[in-house]
């Protein structure tokens, strides 16, 4: 008894007409992908939560796998074509490009999401394009960089001048008692990356400079993980 193939094996093995393989599978379902992605996740963050690392894995994993398999039936479809051979040779070679690039996509999610390092100075990349960023009604983010285990912040505090009668020390004090209650910033010093905040005028000229690693911070550093583990153990 000969059984009828699944459509889907078809698609694999090349047997659909390279016009319904490269537009439809290929180009209409790309953009959907594309659209989804566009539409569902931001730039690389490390502040992500467990469940969001898996979702965000588990999608990048299927595309992959959608990019393999797209890949050998536009090939294979390509092959058994008959007609134009620049079309069918033009069809195989943007799917393998599609191909390559999917791969450098993998490489680089991996980087991201297994190598913390990678994922911290892609972030603050991805961030640096926003920049200036108004934090508050007198106060700028203008520049953010990042060198091994040093974070640099520029900040333009407006209406302010150098020689301003400000008081530094209570100012530098706040500055690191927010960093140190900020459960973003938190994460960073406890993994010995150092803070380190540039402030200027509305003239561009240095105010102040405050660095913050964990040890500005103290014990309390792990007070917030304590206090998490106590109620999880009274739950």
């Amino acid at each position: 008894m000969i059984t009828e193939e699944s459509y889907l094996k078809k698609l694999i093995k090349g047997k659909i007409s390279l016009s319904i393989t490269f537009w439809l599978w290929f180009v209409f379902i790309s953009l959907m992908i594309n659209f989804f992605i566009d539409n569902s996740f931001n730039e690389v963050e490390f502040h992500r939560n467990n469940s969001e690392m898996f979702f965000s894995i588990t999608i990048y994993f299927l595309i992959f796998i959608y990019s393999i398999f797209i890949f050998i039936a536009v090939q294979k479809s390509a092959l058994n074509y008959i007609g134009n051979k620049l079309w069918s040779f033009l069809a195989r070679v943007i799917i393998t490009i599609n191909l390559f690039f999917s791969l450098f996509q993998a490489y680089d999610l991996l980087r991201v999401y297994f190598f913390e390092d990678y994922a911290i100075k892609s972030e603050i990349n991805n961030f640096k394009k926003s920049l200036p960023l108004k934090v508050d009604s007198f106060s700028y983010l203008i520049n953010i960089d990042i060198k091994e285990k040093n974070i640099y912040y520029t900040y333009l505090l407006d209406n302010i001048e150098a020689n301003s009668k400000l008081n530094i020390n209570k100012f530098k004090s706040q500055v690191q008692d927010s960093l140190c209650e900020d459960e973003n910033t938190l994460k960073l010093l406890k993994k010995d990356y150092v803070l380190d905040y540039t402030y200027v005028d509305k003239n561009e000229e240095k105010f102040t400079n405050i660095i913050t690693n964990k040890l500005s911070c103290g014990k309390s550093i792990y007070d917030l993980e304590i206090l998490r583990e106590i109620l999880r153990n009274e739950n």
